[in-house]
C-alpha cells in the first residue's frame, strides 16, 4: 500500500494550460492576465504620475517626447536581440562592446578604408555608405555565430562566452581606432542615427520582422522549445547547435546595427561606446516579460518594457530637479531589474 501511494504519476498539464501560464508568467501580467496589458498600465501610471508631480509639464513637450522615442529606438534595436537569446535561453553581455567595434568599424570603412581601397570617398561614390553598412552588419553576425561556436563546441556557458568578448572587442575597437574617435561627416550615413524618420523607422521594422518571426514561424515556435527545454527539444529532433547559431547570428546583427545608429547621432566612431548597453537591452527584455530561465516572453512585451524604463529614467530627471536622468540611469536600470527578476521569479514559484 505505501509503495502504491510513492509511485504516484504527475500529470503534465494540457497544452491550452501551459501557453496561458506562460502568457501570464510576467509579474505585471498577475494584476491583468496579460503581460503587456500590465506593462500598458504600467507606463499610462507612471506618466500619470509624472503629470502629477512636475508642475512645469516639460516632460509632454513635444521636443521631449521626440526625444524620448529617437532615444527608445537606438536602444530598441538592442533589447530586440537580447529578448530573442533570453527566449532561447542564454544571455548576450557582449552587446556593448558590439556597439563600440561596429562604430568604430563603420567610421573607418566610411572615411578611411573603403576610399584608400580606390572606391572613392563617399560623397564621390554612393555605393561607399552602402557597402560600409553591410560590412559592419556582416561583422556583427560573425561575432555572433562566434559565440554560438564557444557555447556548442567549446561547451562555454553562455555568460562565460560572451562576457569574455565583452572585453576582448572593446579592446579590439580602441586597437583600430587608436583610441581615438574617428569623425563621421557623411550626411547618408548620420541620417540613419540623428533622424527620427530614419531611425524610428528601422526600429519599427527591425521589431516587426523579430515579432513575426518569434510569433508565426516554426522556427520561432523551436527557440521557444529550446529555451523552454534544452534536452527535451533535442530529443523532439530539434538541432540546438543550429537553432544557437540563428539566436546569436542575430542579436550580433542587431548589436552592429545600433553600433552604425549610435555612430550616426554622435557622427562619430569611438570605442568607448556602449558602455552599460547591456543593461539597457537585458532590462528591457526581462521588464518586458522575458524570463532568465528561457521560453518565456515576447518581442511585445520586450518593446513595451524598453518605452517603460525610458519613461521611468526621463521622468525621474524630470520630477527630481538637479539631477539629469544620465546620472540616475544606472541606478534606476539596477533598481528596474532587480525588482522585475525577483517579482517574477515571486510569481513563479506561486503558479508552480
Amino acid at each position: 500500500m505505501a509503495g502504491e501511494q510513492g509511485a504516484q504519476v504527475v500529470v503534465s498539464p494540457p497544452p491550452a494550460r501551459e501557453d496561458q501560464t506562460n502568457r501570464r508568467r510576467s509579474g505585471l501580467g498577475l494584476l491583468t492576465g496579460s503581460s503587456e496589458l500590465g506593462l500598458i498600465v504600467a507606463i499610462v501610471a507612471v506618466l500619470a504620475l509624472i503629470y502629477l508631480l512636475d508642475p512645469q509639464r516639460s516632460f509632454f513637450d513635444e521636443r521631449s517626447l521626440r526625444t524620448l522615442i529617437h532615444q527608445a529606438a537606438r536602444f530598441g534595436v538592442l533589447a530586440l536581440g537580447a529578448a530573442v537569446v533570453i527566449i532561447a535561453g542564454g544571455i548576450d553581455l557582449s552587446v556593448g562592446s558590439v556597439v563600440a567595434l561596429a562604430s568604430v568599424v563603420s567610421a573607418m570603412l566610411t572615411t578611411e578604408w573603403l576610399p584608400a581601397l580606390g572606391a572613392g570617398s563617399a560623397t564621390a561614390n554612393p555605393w561607399v555608405v552602402p557597402a560600409a553598412i553591410l560590412l559592419t552588419l556582416a561583422l556583427g553576425v560573425l561575432i555572433g555565430l562566434a559565440h554560438a561556436e564557444m557555447i556548442n563546441r567549446l561547451r562555454l556557458p553562455p555568460f562565460i562566452a560572451t562576457l569574455a568578448t565583452m572585453a576582448g572587442l572593446r579592446s579590439l575597437a580602441m586597437i583600430l581606432s587608436n583610441n581615438r574617435p574617428k569623425t563621421v561627416n557623411v550626411e547618408a550615413f548620420r541620417a540613419l542615427g540623428y533622424d527620427p524618420r530614419w531611425t524610428i523607422s528601422i526600429f519599427v521594422a527591425c521589431a516587426l520582422l523579430a515579432h513575426l518571426f518569434m510569433s508565426r514561424t516554426v522556427l520561432g515556435r523551436h527557440i521557444y522549445a529550446l529555451g523552454g527545454n534544452e534536452a527535451a527539444a533535442r530529443l523532439s529532433g530539434l538541432d540546438p547547435r543550429r537553432l544557437k547559431r540563428i539566436v546569436y547570428g542575430l542579436a550580433g546583427f542587431l548589436s552592429a546595427l545600433g553600433g552604425i545608429l549610435f555612430t550616426g547621432q554622435s557622427g562619430q566612431g569611438q570605442a568607448t561606446m556602449g558602455v552599460s548597453y547591456e543593461l539597457f537591452a537585458i532590462t528591457a527584455a526581462v521588464v518586458g516579460g522575458c524570463s532568465l530561465a528561457g521560453g518565456v516572453g515576447s518581442i511585445r512585451g520586450t518593446v513595451l518594457g524598453l518605452i517603460l524604463i525610458q519613461c521611468v529614467i526621463k521622468g525621474t530627471g524630470q520630477v527630481i530637479r538637479g539631477i539629469d536622468s544620465t546620472q540616475i540611469e544606472g541606478l534606476v536600470l539596477g533598481l528596474v531589474v532587480v525588482l522585475a527578476v525577483a517579482f517574477n521569479q515571486g510569481v513563479r514559484g506561486r503558479r508552480e
